[in-house]
């Protein structure tokens, strides 16, 4: 979960005269803006949550490739080309090793 920190917190304190109800809304926002700034926080020096947060990232992203390189490698044309070139590298290696032999 990345939570960014903003400055949410209402500064100053409730106006002159307010209503005793007024007062605790103000308190009970200014808790709740405290409890997201101190969350906040946490996540910022909690490095082994962001690692596994990258890590699961990476995964992610090299998931996709790998779905996208199989899907490569279905295609008839591909599959011909990769054939072809394991061939000529046969071809070229048989060669080699014949004239040193």
């Amino acid at each position: 979960m990345a939570t960014t920190m903003k400055n949410t917190m209402k500064t100053g304190e409730p106006p002159k005269g307010a209503k005793p109800e007024e007062i605790e809304k103000h308190i009970e926002r200014t808790r709740a803006d405290l409890g997201r700034t101190v969350e906040a926080l946490s996540h910022k020096l909690d490095v082994r949550s962001q690692a596994q947060e990258k890590l699961s990232t990476v995964r992610d992203k090299a998931g996709s490739m790998a779905r996208t390189v199989k899907m490569l490698a279905m295609r008839p044309v591909t599959m011909i080309a990769a054939g072809a070139t394991v061939v000529v590298a046969g071809v070229a290696g048989a060669v080699a090793w014949k004239r040193r032999h």
